[in-house]
């Protein structure tokens, strides 16, 4: 027994030496990234400006859903059998001019006629946030 003597040490000895590492305080958890907060939920692709006096996001949304809705009339006046008219919610701007007037301005699509050809137009828009209607929608095909 006494050539497997130095093993038997040696092996005890890495053995503590394992243990005692095992035994030591663990390293604190890394500390967390910083994120920064997300956008506030929004129509997708909107720009809205910040509100000013009081004026709620919902209002500016409000505004950039009655002026879609008054352009798409338009265009359906001005070409009476449109295939079908679209809005770019991602070129769609909302910023409040005064304190009772909101502008949008923006972008979209249509088929003038059953073709699959579709014609590009820009609009802009004034809402009157007191009034809560479109006082003004202008159009550039």
């Amino acid at each position: 027994m006494p050539r497997f003597l130095p093993f038997r040490t040696s092996a005890l000895a890495l053995l503590a030496a394992v243990l005692a590492g095992c035994a030591s305080t663990p390293m604190p958890p890394p500390q967390p990234q910083r994120v920064p907060p997300p956008p506030p939920a929004t129509m997708p692709g909107t720009t809205l400006s910040t509100p000013q006096s009081g004026v709620s996001r919902a209002q500016l949304e409000a505004a950039g859903n009655a002026c879609e809705k008054v352009v798409a009339n338009a265009v359906k006046t001005r070409y009476p059998q449109p295939g079908s008219v679209m809005m770019m919610p991602d070129r769609e701007r909302i910023m409040q001019q005064t304190a009772n007037q909101t502008s949008v301005a923006g972008e979209g699509v249509f088929e003038p006629d059953a073709s699959e050809q579709a014609m590009a137009f820009r609009y802009t828009c004034l809402y009157n946030l007191r009034t809560m209607r479109v006082d003004d929608v202008q159009m550039r095909y």
